[in-house]
């Protein structure tokens, strides 16, 4: 037998274990500059611009993010709990020119230190507290109001309301313009009863529908659900391929509607709309615990964070690292051909420390 000389073997092995480790793909982020003092807590795609509903010195405000340019939107309170609020919800919608708007602000006050409520809405170029009165969203019975939307039928507040059969029920509160009333759930797929315990977590519009998701409990088993209201009427649809422990927990709404959650633990994807709905096949293997909130994709696009670090899938295909945000995806949003970001420490949105960031062209 030959024998190989052993430096030509060490040569060899030297050289195999030379070639560089192939770089990761990445996805360069730059953060947003916002007007001095304020601090990012919700955003909201509408047309060619974002609405950042932002926190400054313990006030609300609202900026129109275009082209890297901001404009303050004029914030006139009704209330002395709508003058303090914090930002729990918003929904924009481009239509031309200023973009219509709706938020939902909160203030916890009074005896039991509940939230006061406080809805927002566009008029002009700015934006007004709508003053309601205190049972329209509180006293006996109240739940809390979770998010808003704006389809083409008119503006609704998501949030829950005691049922007359058990719990909570989700509830819709519509408005005339001025006064919001909620809408009755019993009798509908939106009351909760012995049976079946129900759960909204958040809503989108695509032009006259309203997508709910969220869960139901029942006999002991937590199931991902959706809720598509239309034209009054709300359809409940169980979402496929749920394991053995499965929640709905965010959803967004483009050319067809993406809802984020978890089963077993880990990170789902669903997408469709009405009665139709897929789990999406080839979704990145991150834990999702009881509290977390991963936002849904946008189309095919997907942010999510996994131990502080930030990636981009495309569904179906492969993932590159985000460079620049850092910390628990909280909010995304396309605007044209740009991808912004909300991110923080936490899944609270409303601790004033998160950062937004925006990738695209430019």
């Amino acid at each position: 037998m030959r024998m190989i000389p052993v430096a030509l073997v060490v040569l060899v092995l030297a050289a195999c274990g030379s070639t560089p480790p192939q770089p990761r793909a990445q996805t360069r982020f730059t953060q947003v500059e916002l007007p001095p003092g304020a601090a990012p807590v919700r955003i909201a795609a509408a047309g060619d611009e974002l609405v950042v509903a932002v926190s400054r010195d313990g006030r609300p405000g609202v900026v129109r993010h275009h082209d890297g340019e901001n404009t303050e939107v004029a914030l006139t309170p009704a209330t002395g709990y709508g003058a303090e609020a914090v930002w729990y919800s918003l929904a924009a919608r481009g239509t031309g020119g200023a973009p219509e708007i709706l938020a939902v602000g909160g203030k916890r006050g009074g005896a039991h230190g509940n939230v006061r409520w406080s809805v927002w809405r566009t008029t002009g170029a700015g934006m007004a507290e709508q003053p309601q009165a205190f049972s329209t969203f509180g006293g006996l019975g109240a739940g809390d109001l979770i998010d808003v939307a704006l389809p083409t039928t008119g503006p609704l507040v998501v949030g829950t309301w005691q049922s007359h059969s058990a719990g909570l029920d989700p509830s819709v509160w519509a408005t005339d313009g001025t006064t919001w009333t909620r809408r009755s759930s019993t009798g509908t797929t939106l009351e909760s009863t012995r049976a079946a315990l129900k759960f909204p977590m958040a809503a989108a519009s695509r032009g006259a529908e309203v997508v709910i998701a969220g869960w139901q409990l029942v006999k002991g088993v937590q199931q991902p659900v959706v809720w598509t209201l239309r034209d009054g009427t709300a359809t409940l649809t169980p979402l496929p391929d749920a394991g053995r422990l499965g929640n709905a927990t965010t959803v967004t709404c483009e050319n067809t509607c993406s809802v984020a959650g978890r089963v077993d633990g880990m990170l789902a994807i669903w997408q469709g709309g009405g009665n139709t709905w897929q789990r999406v096949r080839d979704v990145p293997r991150v834990p999702v615990g009881d509290k977390d909130r991963p936002p849904p994709p946008l189309g095919d696009t997907l942010v999510y964070s996994n131990r502080g670090t930030l990636r981009i899938a495309t569904l179906g295909g492969g993932t590159r690292d985000a460079v620049g945000p850092t910390g628990v995806v909280t909010g995304v949003a396309r605007v044209g051909d740009s991808i912004f970001v909300l991110a923080g420490p936490s899944n609270d949105n409303q601790d004033n420390k998160q950062t937004l960031w925006r990738a695209g062209p430019g």
